[in-house]
């Protein structure tokens, strides 16, 4: 059994999933980069307000 080649259809279809795919995953780095910033803000703040507690 031979598989038969995608046709310029076809190939048109997957490149646009791919793009749209890219697009996706650069909204979610985004979102999650800035989530991480917050959080570690969060965590150094809390880390000083322990530290200067315990002097």
């Amino acid at each position: 059994m031979t598989q038969q080649e995608p046709d310029e259809k076809e190939l048109l279809e997957i490149l646009e999933l791919a793009r749209e795919a890219e697009q996706k995953a650069r909204e979610m780095c985004e979102i999650i980069t800035a989530n991480t910033k917050k959080w570690r803000l969060r965590a150094e703040a809390k880390k000083a307000t322990i530290a200067s507690a315990q002097k």
